[in-house]
């Protein structure tokens, strides 16, 4: 009998020429089912046994002071070492559990291969799904590993999809075989497709959804790493933050957020990799909205700040309701994560936020039948003269207007405001709708490390969530090499 299996600590994966199993270990052990000799008895985890030197690495679980074990021999031994960038260690499905690889009777591996579920399939979920499948070919011939959506869901409907189904997707195609969304049975159904070819599961989160964030725990402690460009989790109840971040170590998995602060745009992987080297970070700073950044690198003195406000709507730059973006909301969360990335035990609700929006306009409902955007700018006209004497004094010192959000590690605080900035600073050369951050640290002084690109579209983020996908698939290579 022949099957592999791995067991993950925080930094490497060892594979091991014996594995000893407890009976109810065995449902997770499907895929290697052929390969399982008989069980007898009660255990709870495995344990793993070294080929050198025939000690026993892990053992846990027992009833009435008995180990009753199965022993399964193993194709290889190797020692991978991993990074450790996102939240979670790689690799093994479920607490203490062994992730396996599929093999055949004859005891040869199936092609690694990792299953997506998609949830939100609007312009950053119909990107997403064709980069993934656009470049699938060209990573297999790389890497060796497949990858395949198997599930996608929208606001009211899903499709579960067969393996090699995905090719129903291409062009940002809905098949026609949808049922009502159930991110439970879509959950099961992508563990399922990782179970029957031995691979791995993984989901991504397209959405601005609360109701996704609440199953990533779950997700996660199941073995199913988690991407997302979606700031809920990162920046909501911090409980329910600390209970994903659990879940991923517990699990095995990865907790993939790059995307949430930056879009495409990597910010929170130079931060941690900073950390993780050993430097101090002293402050971070930057301006994270691309609808706010495009705003105020247009608007000049002599322009009225609602036609600029009318200018971004047209080109698509705000929401729906331009409050949503002149509020400051979306960079608080970004804010937030950032904090929490450097120890800070923030809600969102304890970042200040100076709000563009007039308080005479924070309720405001516009009549029936009228488009709200329009609406909205045509009442923010009442205003202009206010924004003007802002401009106008900024001006007049030499400086330029941004709209920046900032952590203080010092005093344990966080911001988002309009600040003032002289015209050789990073942030007054921003152009277009850049996303720029400045990181001040111990080494990296008297000039801060600065990262500045676009941050915002649908296809830079996607990119930036497919980044994610590669990364999982890399590890996936690595622990069948």
């Amino acid at each position: 009998f022949m099957a592999q299996g791995r067991i993950v600590g925080a930094r490497t994966h060892l594979l091991f020429t014996t594995l000893l199993y407890a009976p109810d270990t065995m449902a997770a052990m499907a895929p290697i089912a052929p390969c399982v000799a008989t069980v007898t008895g009660a255990m709870a985890r495995p344990i793993a046994i070294l080929p050198s030197e025939g000690r026993v690495l892990n053992v846990a679980g027992s009833k009435n002071g008995q180990r009753r074990l199965v022993a399964v021999s193993i194709l290889s031994v190797a020692v991978v070492a991993t990074r450790t960038r996102g939240r979670g260690a790689r690799g093994c499905a479920g607490r203490g559990a062994v992730m396996t690889r599929h093999c055949s009777a004859s005891g040869a591996p199936g092609t690694p291969t990792l299953h997506l579920g998609v949830v939100g399939y609007g312009l950053v979920g119909k990107e997403l799904v064709t980069q993934v499948i656009g470049s699938a070919p060209g990573l297999f011939q790389e890497m060796g590993v497949k990858v395949e959506v198997v599930g996608v869901a929208r606001s009211k409907s899903m499709v579960l999809l067969s393996s090699g189904g995905d090719t129903a997707l291409a062009a940002g195609a809905w098949p026609g075989n949808e049922e009502p969304v159930d991110l439970e049975k879509l959950g099961q159904h992508v563990l399922a497709a990782a179970n029957a070819s031995g691979g791995r599961a993984m989901f991504v989160d397209n959405t601005a959804s609360d109701e996704p964030a609440e199953f990533y725990a779950q997700w996660l402690a199941a073995g199913v790493s988690v991407a997302t460009p979606n700031k809920r989790a990162g920046s909501g109840p911090y409980a329910r933050y600390e209970a994903i971040l659990a879940a991923a170590r517990s699990g095995g998995s990865r907790f993939l957020y790059e995307a949430t602060v930056g879009a495409g745009l990597p910010i929170i992987a130079p931060l941690q990799t900073l950390l993780q080297a050993g430097d101090k970070v002293e402050a971070v700073e930057g301006i994270f909205s691309g609808t706010l950044s495009y705003i105020f690198n247009t608007w000049k003195p002599g322009m009225k700040f609602s036609d600029v406000v009318a200018d971004a709507k047209a080109k698509g730059f705000t929401e729906p309701d331009p409050r949503d973006d002149l509020s400051g909301t979306d960079v608080a969360r970004k804010v937030t994560i950032l904090a929490r990335e450097l120890g800070l035990k923030l809600e969102l609700d304890d970042v200040p936020v100076k709000s563009l929006v007039p308080a005479a306009l924070q309720d405001w409902q516009p009549s029936a039948g009228a488009n709200l955007g329009d609406a909205f700018v045509e009442e923010l006209k009442a205003f202009d003269s206010e924004m003007d004497v802002l401009i106008t004094e900024a001006e007049a010192a030499g400086e330029v207007l941004r709209f920046v959000g900032a952590v203080d590690p010092k005093t344990g605080a966080a911001s988002v405001k309009l600040g003032r900035y002289a015209k050789d600073h990073p942030f007054a050369a921003t152009q277009f709708a850049d996303n720029i951050v400045a990181f001040d640290t111990t080494w990296y002084t008297p000039r801060p490390l600065v990262v500045q690109g676009p941050g915002a579209g649908a296809a830079v983020t996607a990119a930036g969530v497919h980044g994610n996908v590669v990364e999982v698939m890399t590890s996936l290579k690595s622990s069948t090499a």
